[in-house]
């Protein structure tokens, strides 16, 4: 992280650095360190908050605007309708809250010319409405009716032009089809790029909740890495990142992988015990009003590290580094996968960077677009991504370095603290 030394006696690698195999075995200082449980890992030398300034909940304006863009989208893919159901993401983007999925449908029902519309069953059309932020009613079904037949009903008085409903990509397959019975002449048409088109581009007040969970993770894993200590379990560590995210007033959590365990990107926390000489790997989030982070954090725990991992750490720094300087508007999105895969290439690691570089961030912890090799889709300013190179060497251990990144009119703009090279 900014400003943070992972070993304090260690300068930078030089570029012409020889390789060397990482030194495992355990000294007699070492092994007196495990008898007393004596931290080896040099403490952060950032001051990390616990309190920050309060940020007002989005206002019911905000909900506004955005139900009259989603109307122009919906309008532009050919509809005459929207329906989302709750349980999906893009129904809390739209209505502000999210009351959970079941078999009893609660669906939002958009014309793109007249207002919206809530169903709800009966019993729980209160809740429903207090949770709203939009002006609209609140229609109830009781549990021995169809509520489809209700959906009907409203998208027939709605006077739509004609029955071609823009459904919510992550509608239940049985609620699309029910909707199909109960309006046999109506056309579903997907509305995963409607959605796509209406998130991508972050608001300001997106942006600075996004800040404010990048912020907190952050300074959660921070105190993480701080309170380390030879013999703890993964398992235990990861209890430790929640925690810290919880005495933030915001609800987080993380991977936590020691060691071997840290060359699988997605390996899982095993309850592994914490040894001298080893990586950590941390990969936490949380979320923050409905926003999310996604940061990665690698160090090496013990004395000073040896020189394979400082030459593999720094190379994945580079790697950043250059996805980072291709981004501005109209940069394809696989491009700042390339610039990144081809200094760990150039570096001797290609094979070894596994998976896509980043992946797109707002509500959702992934979100498109995609910093992967085929998506051609151009960047645009407030667009938000992750950037996290990595180097994954089986049987050794694992190096990632993630940050939250936005594309902005200038270029582009790190939302988290970088990371020291070691």
């Amino acid at each position: 992280m900014d400003r943070r030394s992972f070993v304090s006696s260690v300068s930078a690698l030089g570029a012409g650095a020889a390789l060397s195999r990482p030194d495992r075995l355990v000294s007699s200082a070492q092994s007196a360190a495990v008898e007393s449980k004596v931290p080896t890992l040099p403490k952060t030398n950032i001051v990390v908050k616990t309190r920050y300034t309060p940020i007002p909940p989005l206002g019911n304006e905000v909900f506004a605007r955005r139900l009259e863009r989603a109307r122009q989208l919906v309008r532009d893919a050919g509809g005459s309708m929207l329906l989302a159901t709750s349980g999906a993401t893009n129904f809390a983007y739209l209505v502000g809250s999210n009351y959970g999925r079941s078999e009893r449908l609660i669906a939002l029902l958009l014309p793109v010319a007249g207002g919206p519309v809530l169903i709800a069953p009966s019993f729980e059309v209160e809740r429903v409405r207090r949770g709203s932020h939009i002006d609209a009613p609140v229609r109830g079904w009781e549990e021995q009716a169809d509520p489809f037949a209700l959906v009907r009903d409203a998208i027939r008085e709605s006077g739509a032009a004609s029955s071609a409903i823009v459904v919510e990509p992550k509608t239940d397959y049985w609620t699309a089809m029910a909707i199909s019975r109960a309006l046999p002449d109506a056309k579903l048409i997907d509305g995963s790029s409607v959605f796509e088109e209406l998130r991508l581009v972050k608001t300001p007040e997106e942006i600075a909740r996004m800040r404010r969970a990048i912020e907190i993770t952050e300074d959660a894993i921070a105190s993480t890495f701080d309170r380390l200590e030879v013999g703890m379990h993964d398992r235990d560590v990861a209890k430790i990142v929640t925690d810290e995210h919880a005495k933030r007033g915001m609800e987080g959590g993380g991977l936590v992988q020691f060691g071997g365990q840290s060359a699988l990107p997605h390996g899982g926390t095993i309850g592994t015990k914490l040894a001298p000489q080893t990586v950590v790997l941390i990969d936490a989030g949380g979320e923050f009003q409905g926003y999310t982070s996604d940061i990665t954090r690698t160090r090496w725990f013990g004395d000073a590290p040896p020189a394979r991992f400082r030459e593999v750490y720094n190379l994945v720094h580079a790697a950043q580094d250059a996805a980072m300087a291709r981004v501005r508007p109209g940069v394809p999105a696989q491009e700042i996968d390339r610039a990144a895969r081809a200094v760990i290439t150039q570096g001797g690691y290609g094979q070894y960077f596994t998976h896509r570089l980043g992946h797109g961030m707002g509500m959702d912890g992934h979100e498109p677009t995609w910093m992967v090799e085929g998506n051609t889709k151009l960047l645009e300013p407030g667009y938000v991504f992750s950037v996290e190179p990595g180097i994954y060497m089986p049987g050794m251990w694992g190096v990632r370095i993630e940050d939250d990144y936005m594309c902005t009119a200038e270029g582009g703009e790190l939302l988290s603290r970088r990371a020291p090279i070691v």
